[in-house]
């Protein structure tokens, strides 16, 4: 009898070791597998948390650009009524607050540097075209405004480096081209000048404007006439080969083409 009742009792505490073997083993693999499934969705988690977060500071900075050019174009409007009043002291303070609330703002500079002009002081309205050339991007009026001051006080080879500059940035503005030119003949140099005139003329022909493709070639030979040999196209007389001829006789009528062509001559 004893038997039979110790080994029941031996069977059922084999057994309940068995469970509790098990439960452990269960218990182990769960806390095994737990983080590696939370780990993915915790990635998950932070992942749309930081892109939800840098779209929302992209959007408050966006905002925050977009009120501050707001605020400085606002300042300049009311810079530039003061100024036609003549209030010379309040336009200079809401130019220079302009300037605070958006640096990148061109016409704050140019008004700014405008302002100074006509106050007399040149040092400090050039200062104000080369700040802003520094914080605007492609400041092609700044350097248009910087090379008309620089040109008033006899300085041209420095206004020439500026108007060369915004060509660089925009060299379809016929305008600017125009600019360039003039500068280049008060400089006395023609070849340079010869070059834009023929510059203009190719742009005007490919826009269709008649009158001002008429008024850029006429320009440009009459540039070729007073360079003569130093235009690297015309120079050399008649002896100067197939090719240069071919090319000086459209540079004296491009708009013919082969109307100008050299004859042959005889070998």
């Amino acid at each position: 009898m004893c038997a039979g009742r110790c080994g029941g009792a031996a069977g059922a505490e084999g057994r309940a070791r068995a469970v509790a073997v098990a439960v452990a083993l269960a218990a182990a693999l769960l806390h095994a597998a737990g983080p590696a499934r939370a780990e993915p969705a915790g990635r998950v988690a932070a992942q749309a948390v930081g892109r939800t977060t840098a779209q929302a500071v992209g959007r408050v900075a966006a905002q925050a650009v977009g009120w501050a050019t707001a605020q400085a174009a606002e300042l300049t409007r009311q810079a530039e009524a003061r100024a036609a009043a003549g209030e010379t002291d309040v336009a200079l303070s809401r130019y220079l607050e302009a300037v605070r609330f958006d640096a990148t703002y061109g016409p704050a500079y140019l008004g700014l540097g405008a302002l100074y002009e006509r106050a007399g002081d040149l040092r400090e309205a050039e200062r104000t075209y080369t700040v802003g050339l520094d914080h605007v991007p492609g400041f092609v009026e700044g350097h248009r405004a910087r090379a008309a001051l620089r040109a008033r006080e006899g300085r041209r080879g420095e206004a020439i480096a500026d108007l060369e500059a915004a060509v660089a940035l925009r060299g379809d503005d016929a305008g600017l081209l125009q600019e360039l030119a003039a500068a280049y003949v008060a400089a006395g140099a023609l070849p340079a000048a010869l070059g834009v005139a023929r510059r203009l003329t190719a742009l005007a022909a490919r826009a269709g404007d008649a009158g001002p493709a008429a008024a850029a070639r006429t320009q440009a030979r009459a540039l070729s006439v007073l360079v003569a040999e130093a235009d690297p196209v015309r120079a050399g007389g008649r002896d100067r080969g197939p090719v240069r001829r071919a090319l000086a006789a459209y540079a004296a009528a491009p708009a013919r083409g082969q109307a100008g062509a050299p004859r042959r001559e005889g070998r």
